[in-house]
C-alpha cells in the first residue's frame, strides 16, 4: 500500500498539470456547406408534363437551379412523346455533355436515367435512379415498401402482416432482413 500511494500522487500531478495547460485550437471551417453553396444554373426547354417535373426535382435536390437560356451554365433540351430524347450542352464552350434517346421504361425512369447521365457527365454520381425503403403502417401491422428516391412508385416488398421493427438492406443480396 505504501508503494501505491506515491504512484497515485505522481499520476495526479501529471494529469493535473496537463489539465491546466490549455491549447488554443483554430476554429473549424468548412469549404462546402449544404444550403450555402451556389446552385448550378440550368435552362430546360422542350420537355413537358411529368418529364419536366421529374427532371426539375432530380436536379434541384442535387444542387441545381433553373433560369433562362441566357443566364444558364448548362442548357437541357429534349422531347418526350412516349420516349425521351434529351441533350445537355455547355453553351460557353459549345460542347455537348450528354445526347441520348431513352426507351423501354416508364417516362419517369427514362427521366431519372437522363438526370444521372447528366450529373455523371459533370463528374459526380447521380442519385436519381436510387431507391428508398420505408416502413408503412396499417395498424396493428406494418410492411416494407420500396420506392424511387423521390417517393414515387412505392411497392410493398413484404406482405406477412407482422410488425416491422427495424428493416435493413443487406449489400449484395436481394433480401431485406
Amino acid at each position: 500500500m505504501k508503494r501505491a500511494l506515491p504512484a497515485c500522487i505522481l499520476l495526479t500531478l501529471l494529469f493535473g498539470h496537463a489539465a491546466r495547460a490549455q491549447v488554443e485550437l483554430p476554429p473549424i471551417t468548412r469549404l462546402y456547406e449544404p444550403g450555402n453553396t451556389k446552385p448550378i444554373l440550368v435552362s430546360i426547354s422542350g420537355l413537358t408534363g411529368d418529364a419536366a417535373t421529374t427532371l426539375r426535382f432530380d436536379l434541384y435536390v442535387q444542387g441545381f437551379a433553373f433560369t433562362n437560356a441566357e443566364a444558364a451554365q448548362f442548357l437541357i433540351a429534349g422531347s418526350n412523346d412516349g420516349n425521351l430524347q434529351a441533350r445537355a450542352t455547355d453553351p460557353h464552350n459549345k460542347s455537348t455533355l450528354v445526347s441520348k434517346a431513352y426507351s423501354g421504361a416508364s417516362l419517369r425512369r427514362q427521366m431519372h436515367a437522363f438526370a444521372d447521365d447528366f450529373i455523371q457527365a459533370l463528374g459526380r454520381k447521380g442519385i436519381a435512379q436510387t431507391k428508398i425503403a420505408f416502413k408503412g403502417e396499417n395498424s396493428p401491422t406494418s410492411e416494407i415498401y420500396v420506392a424511387d428516391f423521390d417517393g414515387h412508385g412505392g411497392q410493398a416488398v413484404t406482405s406477412d402482416k407482422n410488425l416491422v421493427a427495424a428493416p435493413c438492406w443487406v449489400p449484395g443480396h436481394m433480401a431485406l432482413y
